[in-house]
């Protein structure tokens, strides 16, 4: 099978770091009180973007500044090393699909996310950045089940008729679907792929 997987908050721990970050910044910089919106109910990957109520610029200050260091600092969401290498040895593909992108403010990007993936021993047969469109990449890479943390990709990806686990993060937790399968470890993911596909 084609399993596609995406980085953040799904095999890494990416909000928990970047929201430290984010708490700081809109204290310290930006001048409020760390206050946030929709806490545990934001149905994509803009957390920090449907958190707060900075301006554009404040936005862009804060990435330019964060983003490359959450890349880099954040931690492997338990087994999930383990879990894609049985995966791989079972004769998978895995594909690492992210929203992840390069331009002029955001450089090293790739380099970066490979990096972390060989720190942390995540192997992999490719690596896909800048899917913005994730249904589309997954359907051109004939995915067979994909894992995201973010609800609006996965109910695109599934409505392609591919098998999306949709993998429960601080962010998401209080938002229900009953037409995605929620899953709450990698533990959970070896499991059901093998219940639902052997």
């Amino acid at each position: 099978m084609n399993i596609g997987i995406d980085i953040d908050d799904t095999l890494s721990n990416s909000f928990e770091t970047i929201f430290a970050d984010s708490q700081k910044f809109d204290i310290e910089v930006v001048g409020n009180d760390g206050k946030v919106n929709n806490y545990g109910k934001i149905s994509n990957h803009y957390y920090i973007e449907n958190m707060y109520t900075w301006k554009e610029e404040q936005y862009e200050e804060f990435w330019t500044t964060y983003f490359i260091k959450a890349l880099i600092e954040a931690t492997p969401k338990m087994y999930a090393k383990q879990v894609v290498q049985k995966l791989k040895q079972e004769g998978n593909h895995i594909y690492i699909i992210t929203s992840r992108y390069e331009d002029e403010l955001y450089k090293n990007v790739e380099k970066e996310t490979k990096n972390w993936l060989e720190k942390h021993g995540i192997i992999y047969d490719k690596l896909i950045l800048n899917a913005q469109d994730k249904a589309k990449v997954a359907k051109e890479y004939k995915i067979d089940i994909f894992i995201d943390d973010s609800m609006a990709h996965c109910k695109k990806i599934q409505a392609q008729g591919i098998k999306a686990f949709w993998y429960t993060s601080v962010m998401n937790q209080g938002i229900e679907d009953d037409e995605l399968t929620r899953v709450y470890s990698w533990s959970q993911i070896y499991h059901l792929i093998h219940q639902l596909f052997d």
